[in-house]
């Protein structure tokens, strides 16, 4: 509804920061936690181990909540657009994730070597603005015309 090809979509920003602040965010606040319990981050080699585990197990999960979540919130059927929605778009978007994470890198390494893991969450979280717009725009259809209502389900 406040879509326009092309434009800002407001709904979808809101789905997505609702998705970011109520399944992210915490998802990846403990998911660190658990990365420092088990391997502290005390040389370069425990950060890009952080890093990696990141980019392996967190980015795929999130890749899928964010479309599940958004699609839901922005008022779509889980059953008849949702699921389906998830089904054709998760690898291209896990791709583009991969890409994105791949590139972004060298900024969550010093993230992960040089803050406390109070603070990695928000330093992660400003480096995946750029994350989520990539993955965003993938898991909606990537410019591949209208796919009901913009979820990238084939018609």
């Amino acid at each position: 509804p406040f879509s326009i090809r092309g434009t800002y979509n407001l709904r979808r920003s809101l789905a997505r920061s609702l998705e970011c602040i109520l399944i992210s965010s915490p998802l990846m606040h403990y998911g660190y936690d658990l990365f420092e319990s088990l391997l502290p981050v005390s040389s370069s080699f425990a950060a890009l181990a952080h890093v990696v585990a990141d980019s392996v197990f967190l980015d795929g999960i999130f890749v899928g909540t964010g479309i599940i979540a958004t699609g839901i919130m922005e008022g779509h059927s889980l059953k008849r657009e949702v699921l389906p929605n998830l089904r054709n778009v998760y690898v291209p978007t896990l791709k583009a994730s991969v890409a994105t994470s791949s590139a972004l890198m060298p900024l969550q390494f010093l993230s992960f070597r040089f803050l406390p893991v109070q603070l990695r969450v928000l330093s992660v979280n400003a480096v995946d603005l750029v994350w989520t717009g990539v993955v965003s725009f993938v898991s909606h259809g990537g410019g591949r015309g209208h796919h009901h209502r913009e979820l990238g389900v084939s018609e």
